[in-house]
């Protein structure tokens, strides 16, 4: 939280919906350009649980007794005009998908705020946020918590207020990809950076640098923040803020360099337009990889049909809940 933040009032926003409607919510967010949630779903954690006992010696069933049967996703902006208005579009985006989805049961779907005066919110959401193994060899652990390993490489994120702890499955797909792809020396770009994981993972796998990209200005600080984390010097990162689609600007700082791998960890409705783009502006190196994520699962057809049309062939296709994975590769 940088000192700008401090002493303000903020506006808690709670979604209300159910667990299979908690990924729809998070895809819409993040077409609208929202970059951090928390969701709290206690009919999950209990399924979890009861599938898993060897990740637990005793459960209390009243802690279960007085739950909920939905989940809650929970946001917070800023008490002003700007705040009011975001909040407003998210009940437009709402009331859309609810209209679009005739056949998913959300719940009530419903949305509700209060203002909060105590800003100890803002660091409630770390307890949430643990070291987590993701593929073969990598660790994700928050900054603030010490973690070591011998024989697995660890990265220290701290998201600050973007996208991209690691946790969801969008990210976790992108990452074990990274992890089979990337080779020493390597030229990443990745869009929409958020938190800047995607490409700091890569620079720890060896890749040689990285140009990460991002609507939101805040960004750039966090991701050179982590880079430190990390030891990366900053020489191997460049970050660029604005829209690939709308902004020949970044366009054209993108197409200034060729890239063994391309990764977009972003939304469908983006990467769809985004692949005759890529492909236009002829940035992936002769058999380097494109990297899609953040595609609900329902609409991978669509991103399938995109990328073969973009002239891309189908490497691999992946799945983590209701989220879905592409790697393409050039022709």
């Amino acid at each position: 939280m940088d000192a700008a933040h401090v002493g303000m009032k903020w506006i808690e926003c709670s979604i209300t919906t159910t667990s299979v409607g908690v990924e729809h919510v998070e895809s819409r967010l993040i077409k609208l350009g929202f970059s951090g949630w928390q969701v709290i779903d206690l009919v999950e954690m209990r399924a979890f649980l009861l599938d898993n006992p060897l990740h637990w010696d005793y459960i209390d069933e009243n802690l279960f007794a007085d739950m909920s049967e939905y989940a809650t996703i929970k946001l917070y902006f800023e008490d002003d005009e700007t705040g009011r208005a975001a909040i407003k579009s998210v009940e437009t985006e709402l009331s859309d998908l609810k209209r679009s989805t005739p056949d998913t049961d959300f719940g009530p779907l419903s949305i509700s705020a209060i203002r909060v005066d105590d800003e100890s919110w803002l660091d409630a959401w770390k307890e949430f946020f643990k070291p987590l193994e993701i593929g073969k060899s990598i660790v994700v652990r928050p900054a603030w918590e010490d973690y070591s390993s011998k024989d697995k490489l660890v990265v220290g994120i701290d998201p600050g207020y973007v996208f991209g702890t690691g946790q969801h499955e969008t990210t976790r797909m992108c990452i074990e990809a990274l992890e089979q792809l990337i080779s020493p020396g390597d030229a990443m770009l990745d869009l929409g950076c958020g938190s800047g994981i995607l490409s700091i993972v890569a620079l720890a796998l060896g890749a040689g640098k990285c140009m990460a990209v991002d609507l939101n200005p805040d960004a750039a600080g966090i991701v050179f923040q982590n880079a430190a984390i990390n030891c990366i010097p900053d020489k191997k990162l460049t970050v660029i803020i604005g829209d690939i689609i709308s902004d020949s600007t970044v366009s054209g700082l993108i197409s200034g360099s060729k890239y063994d791998c391309i990764a977009a960890n972003i939304v469908t409705d983006v990467i769809i337009p985004m692949m005759p783009l890529l492909s236009g502006l002829d940035i992936l190196k002769p058999g380097g990889f494109l990297i899609c994520s953040g595609i609900i699962k329902d609409r991978l057809d669509e991103v399938l049909q995109a990328a073969k049309g973009a002239g891309f062939s189908i490497m691999e296709t992946m799945q983590a809940g209701e989220w879905a994975s592409v790697i393409c590769r050039k022709a």
